[in-house]
Formats: C-alpha cells, structure tokens, sequence
C-alpha cells in the first residue's frame, strides 16, 4: 500500500482531537483534505462510538476515501470528535461548539508542514453543514465536496426520516412491537412526530406527549443552533469549487436536495459547481438489501453500515479532487 499514517491530534478550546493524518509514499509537501462526518460520525473512520450506540457496525467510510485520496497523490486528516474515541473533552456538545472545533482544525491542516498551500474540505450530511459554516468563519477551501447534504428544513428532515419509520409501524403490530424492541428512540419519535415538528417550527425548547400511556418529554435545544441557521441558506456561504455528491437510494437526506443545492450555490453566484448523483447505494454509499423490510429494518439500527460500498465511492471524490487539487 503506497501511503502511510501517524496519529496527530489537535488542540482545541477545552479539549484534544485526536486523529490521523495520511499521507502518500511520495515526495511531499501535499495537497491536503480534511474529512468532516455527519451525525453519527463519532469517530474518525466515520464510525459511531460504541459507547453511545452498541452494536452498530463499523463502516470505515473515511478510512477507504482516505487511503484512495493518498494512492492519488492527496494527503488527508480525519479525527474522532470532541469527547468520543481517543479524543479528550465532553461529547454531545451543541453544533456551535462542533463548527468552533471543526474550524480550529482547518487552520490547524492549512498550517501543517506536509500541506503544499492547496486543501479542501469534504462534509457528508450534516459534515457538509458545517463545512459551510467553517467556510464563512475560518475560510474557504480551495475545493470542497458535500456528500448526502441537507437542504430541506429540520422540521422536514424528521418528517422523512421518522415518517419512513411510522410508515414501516403502520403495516402491522409485529413491525411495530419489532421497532420499539430494536430502536425505542425511533419508535418514540414515530409516534411523537407530528407534536414534534410542531414543535421545532414554533422554535420550542421542549415537546410532550403521551406514549403507551406514560408521558414523553424531549429536549429540542440542540437544534437551536441549526433553526437560527437553516440548512438552505448555509450554502450560500461556500463559494469555492464544489462537488455536490448524493445516491438516488439515499433513506436519511432525499436526493431531490442535492439538485436544491446546486440550484442554492448558483443563486448565490457559484457556478462552478459539478453534481453526482450515484445510481445505487444509501447514504452512506453503502448498498442496501433489496427487500424493503430488511431495509428498513437495517437503516433503524444501522446494521447498513456493515454492506459494501458503491464501487464508484470514493471514486468520484478522488478524480473531483485531483483534478481541483493537482
């Protein structure tokens, strides 16, 4: 294998973030790419952290695209999150403190010795949110890639997501009691989803309801971060080189926002803008099974992350990159 890695961490506000930095075999200094996961991306591989969900399988999605970035020339870093993995500090801080962390690491690899002066970023899901916001207060990239981004409104991502799992519960009592056995979250919040968006539309700190008969209360003021800046107006804010990537199959962001990304970038004037749309896969690039109960079933308790990848991810983000960064 023609690349090498070493654990670097980075200090940051109240915490180290610790990580790995992957480099090809040549001569150096490099292009660099920083890797940014989404929601369940705990750890650098863009793994979840046993330790806030057992039994979820490793995906490995961030190491496969960095051993192909580095085969191609493009030196990368990816880190385990504030608090999760190897890295120091309380987990599950609110997204402004996740972009204050992303952001001081982006200084931190344009900085680095082994960087020749060209990087980029790369976000998947709610990563590229905060690619965006990275973008505006630290600086922009010189490429950036959004995988599986975020258009629509909070209120309309719980709609789809958890509407798909109410849908999956109305079919009969065994789906149902099979969902509250496996995910109590999910099921909780099928039942609870129309009191839910309510909620977050009227912007409230807090929902209730009653389920089975014994009162629900969930906190809603983490999202306060992303109500004040909604997904569709973060894309305005990114004005490099960019390569909005989603699959047709994806059961967690609908792939009609990727078009309504690109549509946003060009009214904001960035017409330098490629969109891949991948014809299979999930939205971790992942395959999915081909019946629609194992499907579901899967995506409820993200054993998906155990299937194989698309074969054209990371090929697309590689030849995107090398391309914009070479």
């Amino acid at each position: 294998m023609t690349l090498r890695e070493e654990d670097r961490s980075v200090e940051v506000d109240g915490a180290t973030l610790a990580g790995t930095l992957t480099c090809p075999t040549t001569d150096g200094p490099w292009p660099m790419t920083l890797l940014l996961g989404g929601t369940f991306s705990d750890l650098r591989d863009a793994d979840v952290d046993p330790r806030r969900r057992a039994g979820v399988p490793k995906r490995g999605m961030y190491k496969v695209l960095a051993h192909g970035l580095a085969e191609a020339g493009i030196a990368s870093y990816r880190f385990d999150r504030r608090g999760a993995g190897e890295s120091t500090g309380e987990f599950g801080v609110e997204r402004a403190q996740e972009v204050a962390d992303a952001g001081a690491v982006w200084r931190w690899v344009r900085a680095l010795p082994e960087c020749n002066g060209k990087a980029a970023m790369l976000g998947h899901s709610a990563g590229a949110y905060v690619l965006c916001r990275v973008a505006l207060e630290v600086g922009q990239p010189d490429a950036a890639v959004l995988q599986g981004a975020l258009y629509r409104s909070i209120a309309d991502l719980f709609r789809y997501n958890s509407g798909l799992v109410r849908d999956y519960m109305r079919l009969g009592v065994e789906q149902a009691a099979w969902v509250r056995e496996h995910s109590p979250d999910a099921y909780e919040t099928a039942l609870m989803l129309d009191p839910m968006v309510e909620a977050i539309e009227r912007c409230e700190a807090a929902v209730e309801a009653e389920i089975d008969g014994k009162p629900i209360t969930r906190d809603l003021s983490s999202l306060r971060y992303d109500l004040d800046f909604p997904p569709e107006d973060q894309f305005r804010l990114l004005t490099a080189p960019t390569l909005v990537l989603h699959s047709s199959e994806d059961l967690n962001v609908p792939v009609e926002d990727a078009f309504d990304t690109v549509s946003a970038l060009w009214a904001a004037g960035n017409r330098d803008v490629e969109l891949r749309i991948l014809p299979a896969g999930n939205h971790s690039f992942q395959f999915d099974a081909e019946d629609y109960e194992t499907r579901v079933r899967e995506k409820i308790t993200m054993q998906n992350f155990a299937r194989p990848f698309d074969p054209l991810y990371p090929a697309v983000v590689i030849d995107y990159l090398a391309r914009r960064l070479s």
